[in-house]
């Protein structure tokens, strides 16, 4: 008696259960090491015992002793007076940046119409 051989089908399909595994991680590992710019850049805020917290849709302004970021990306001065005027903006200046470079962020934003501006700083915890 003689058995004949089946001869599989050939694979037509490919299967991308693995490779949507892989990106899927690789999507989970530069979530979680690019973060928020506000949490990548720690800056040192000046001390409140009152206060009220932060709006969620405020646009941040961060003031260093080197320069100025919109929402963690490098803005010149004059690009500020381009904001939507009745958008909330929060400004975050560290501690040690001379109050003239603050006072010429909040002119530039009083000039271009914005009202709606409001200084961070860190609560003082008792």
């Amino acid at each position: 008696m003689r058995f004949r051989h089946r001869q599989r089908p050939p694979i037509s399909t490919l299967d991308i259960t693995p490779l949507v595994d892989v990106v899927f991680l690789l999507l989970i590992f530069f979530m979680l090491s690019f973060g928020s710019p506000m949490q990548g850049s720690y800056i040192n805020l000046p001390e409140a015992t009152e206060g009220q917290e932060l709006s969620l849709k405020a646009l941040s302004i961060l003031i260093t002793s080197t320069e100025i970021t919109l929402e963690g990306a490098p803005v010149a001065l004059e690009a500020l007076e381009e904001l939507p005027v009745p958008q909330d903006i929060i400004i975050l200046a560290e501690r040690e940046v001379p109050y003239f470079r603050v006072m010429h962020v909040l002119d530039v934003l009083k000039s271009s119409g914005h009202e709606r501006v409001s200084l961070a700083t860190k609560p003082v915890i008792r």
